[in-house]
């Protein structure tokens, strides 16, 4: 029997979020028989959003990744991973540019977004330090994982030396959804956003294009966020309170997404968009603006959805949607063929075994 590949998987936290969602994913459904999948959080146990049964996990319960960096150090000389593998910035900066101990590790990063996207809406400002800590880690890397061509893209070319480290790996349908079709006979439209509240994810103009139909709705905004207040306003601005259904947090995402007739994605730039995919593996369409990240790559025109490019074309896509429905099963269909566990898991698999044997 082969050896297994250890590979040590590191976030933050395990706080509902989209990295530490399929991150963790990953490291329950890799092929044990070839695979020894090790979490190490810097975070606090008690903050756990997700199940991580079946992996051995190890928790360094601070409060910050910075204050985590001497335990990150101590697991890689205890636990003696053949691979790492990090996501989101800061956390990999500071822990790739420990393979200038750890030699004979392999360093994998998972990107987390559209750069200049981030860079626009949350106003992130890096220390020259920063800045050149990065640089390096980006050197030190052996691979980088991408979860959309246009972030692909965009690394190479803000980083060309880095382009023979990049694969572009989509994220997978994370959940196992019931097969079962929902009917939806409320004759009145029920549309539904899943999403942190936050100007970047374009609550607003969603609530503009809903503002101009000329037909009843119920629109259902699941998520929390900074800018929940300034979303409020908006929606009072607009008079539309008596339609607007607001839930801070909810384990039954599915079930809403189910019981709604179109998911609307108004985002300014998307790393990859989990609920978008999730909507369409329960067979519900989706309206989702023509922004940069994976968005492209999911919604195919005509067969789960469509994309648009302004808020008149949504209300007009509405309007065609409710007149004349899109197929249920050819919706499921359109991303379970592409983005399920078996296709996403075995693209990691091939890039951690490539790895080894480079």
């Amino acid at each position: 029997m082969e050896k297994t590949i250890k590979i040590l998987f590191i976030l933050p936290s395990l706080k509902a979020g989209g990295a530490e969602r399929v991150v963790s994913f990953i490291a329950q459904n890799l092929d044990k028989t070839k695979f020894e999948p090790i979490l190490l959080i810097i975070g606090f146990e008690k903050d756990a959003a997700f199940s991580v049964t079946g992996v051995e996990t190890h928790f360094l319960n601070k409060n910050r990744v910075l204050q985590g960096v001497t335990g990150i150090f101590s697991k890689l000389r205890s636990i003696k991973p053949q691979i790492v593998m990090t996501s989101i910035a800061h956390l990999t900066s500071v822990t790739t540019i420990q393979a200038l101990y750890f030699r004979k590790t392999k360093f994998v990063a998972r990107e987390a977004n559209i750069k200049k996207i981030t860079k626009i809406y949350h106003n992130n400002t890096t220390l020259p330090f920063g800045k050149t800590l990065s640089k390096i880690s980006y050197k030190l890397l052996n691979a980088i994982i991408c979860q959309s061509k246009d972030m692909a893209d965009e690394l190479i070319e803000l980083r060309p030396k880095t382009a023979h480290k990049v694969h572009i790996i989509n994220n997978p349908i994370t959940k196992v959804l019931s097969s079962e079709i929902e009917t939806n006979d409320n004759p009145i439209p029920q549309y539904i956003t899943v999403g942190r509240l936050h100007n970047e994810k374009g609550h607003n103009r969603i609530l503009e294009a809903l503002n101009a139909l000329d037909f009843d709705f119920m629109y259902t905004i699941i998520g929390s966020g900074p800018h929940k207040q300034l979303i409020k306003d908006k929606v009072e601005e607009l008079n539309l309170t008596e339609k607007v259904k607001w839930i801070d947090f909810t384990n039954t995402v599915e079930n809403h997404l189910r019981q709604s007739t179109v998911f609307i994605q108004g985002s300014y730039a998307e790393g990859f968009p989990n609920a978008l995919l999730e909507s369409c593996a329960v067979g519900t369409p989706v309206i989702a603006y023509n922004a940069p990240g994976g968005t492209s790559e999911i919604v195919v025109d005509g067969v789960n959805g469509f994309l648009v490019n302004s808020e008149n074309e949504l209300k007009e896509k509405l309007n065609q949607l409710r007149k004349q429905p899109l197929d249920r099963l050819q919706i499921i269909k359109s991303v379970t063929d592409k983005f399920s566990k078996e296709q996403i898991i075995g693209q990691y698999e091939k890039v951690f075994t490539n790895l080894i044997k480079s």
